[in-house]
């Protein structure tokens, strides 16, 4: 099944040269996975999906968008290390954006207890150990937000380009305010804003065809039409509470920027590619959000990109029958 979205093409700063001829530019495909292996019984699942995508002709990258593991999982170096070491197994670059289960649920009793900040400065350093770099197979040089004084931190943002698409990662995951974590979400919630503001500006400045983000959250969990939620739940709320920052800077660029832009997310486990951002004006037709496969499924989503035309993004479920009705264990 083929779900075609609208293309975004890009340009990295200092990376690419503007074509100068009127040569089609070839397509390029990649590949986007998350909220995997999650659970130790997942993990033959996971490497039959490794397997088939190392084995899949044409790729040039996998983006993990997040939760490489469970909320309950151990939160040790020893596991943070061997998930990633998993996840090098893949013959291609590789890019990750971190979920919160992969830190910041790490205070949780059956994940350890542990400090979320000291299980996210552990993620860093395992994670990314060049920030300048992707790891994986063939790694290719990122932009990365750690060159901003404001956020050295932050060395798991990063942007790149391909004939005139650019791609970026923003750390963005799923915190709500019952758990306590509120200072953590600002801080992300600011150095994620301002990231994508600096995507958007590289964007203008290389007169890109569209924009791809690749973040952990749904901001858009209740997604109906907002006129039929308020109908028949007038308390819910269309944006997730304490995003509604991301959904107004969402709609704000993708308005002023007049061309695609796709935020890929997990998070919530279901496949999907959808129109779910609004604004006072309506529906914002050229924002397209797409969301990967998650535990207990363990598929991939195959993106296709094609600079020249009009629909320049292809979504295509990647089903493997050998993870079919691969479940929850006796």
């Amino acid at each position: 099944m083929r779900v075609i979205v609208l293309l975004l093409s890009f340009s990295m700063a200092g990376c690419q040269a503007l074509r100068q001829d009127m040569t089609p530019a070839p397509s390029l495909s990649f590949a986007l996975i998350g909220d995997n292996p999650y659970v130790e019984f997942n993990v033959p699942k996971y490497e039959t999906m490794i397997d088939e995508i190392n084995s899949t002709e044409g790729l040039s990258w996998l983006i993990h968008l997040g939760d490489v593991k469970s909320s309950g999982q151990s939160c040790s170096d020893e596991v943070l290390k061997a998930r990633f070491e998993m996840n090098q197994r893949i013959d291609l670059p590789f890019i990750f954006t971190p979920g919160d289960n992969d830190w910041f649920d790490c205070h949780r009793k059956s994940a350890g207890g542990w400090d979320p900040i000291d299980r996210l400065s552990a993620l860093r350093r395992i994670w990314f150990p060049d920030p300048r770099m992707t790891t994986g197979a063939r790694p290719f040089e990122v932009v990365t937000q750690a060159n901003s004084p404001a956020y050295s931190d932050f060395v798991e943002n990063v942007y790149w380009s391909r004939d005139k698409v650019i791609f970026g990662t923003v750390h963005l995951v799923g915190i709500t305010p019952g758990e306590g974590g509120i200072e953590i979400h600002e801080a992300l919630m600011a150095a994620g804003l301002a990231w994508i503001e600096e995507i958007f500006e590289v964007a203008d400045r290389m007169d890109a065809n569209g924009v791809f983000l690749a973040t952990q959250v749904d901001p858009y969990l209740a997604t109906v039409f907002p006129g039929l939620l308020a109908s028949i739940c007038p308390a819910c709320p269309y944006v997730r509470p304490g995003y509604e920052a991301l959904d107004e800077a969402l709609a704000q660029h993708a308005r002023r920027f007049g061309k695609p832009v796709v935020l890929a997310v997990g998070d919530t486990h279901i496949f999907r590619v959808d129109k779910p951002l609004y604004d006072d004006s309506g529906l914002v037709e050229n924002f397209t959000r797409v969301e990967v496969f998650g535990h207990p499924s363990v598929h991939w989503v195959r993106v296709v990109v094609e600079p020249d035309t009009d629909e320049v993004f292809q979504f295509r479920q990647e089903l493997i029958e050998a993870n079919y009705g691969v479940g929850w264990p006796e």
